[in-house]
């Protein structure tokens, strides 16, 4: 899987959420002049070779951000977390060490995936 693209009420700040809290990068804005219609993001900020999660502008649907989770890989979930939580943002199961759920501005669940550490 290359990507997931999702519908979000407000554009803006579903990629201040995704970028200033979690720290993705905007690869590319649709259309590149004008208002945005959606972004591409990733770790790295380069669509070619990023996987990506496309946020576009639209309605959602009730039962639209219900069909499981967006699993992003963090150095350490805890952390990251904490930190959405201190910007606002709400859990979706009690923090933990390692692996958390968190839910962004429409409410679609982030998983903040840690590794595990590797074996000895």
């Amino acid at each position: 899987i290359s990507g997931l693209g999702i519908k979000v009420s407000d554009l803006e700040r579903s990629k201040q959420f995704y970028t200033d809290v979690l720290g993705l990068k905007v690869g590319a804005r649709v259309p590149a002049q004008g208002d945005a219609v959606e972004y591409l993001l990733g770790m790295t900020g380069d669509i070619r070779a990023d996987n990506l999660i496309v946020i576009r502008k639209g309605e959602i649907k009730p039962g639209m951000n219900e069909f499981g989770s967006i699993s992003i890989v963090v150095p350490n979930g805890r952390a990251m977390a904490e930190r959405a939580v201190a910007a606002g943002y709400q859990t979706a199961r009690p923090i933990v060490d390692g692996t958390n759920f968190i839910r962004d501005p429409d409410g679609y669940i982030i998983e903040l995936y840690q590794r595990p550490a590797a074996k000895p």
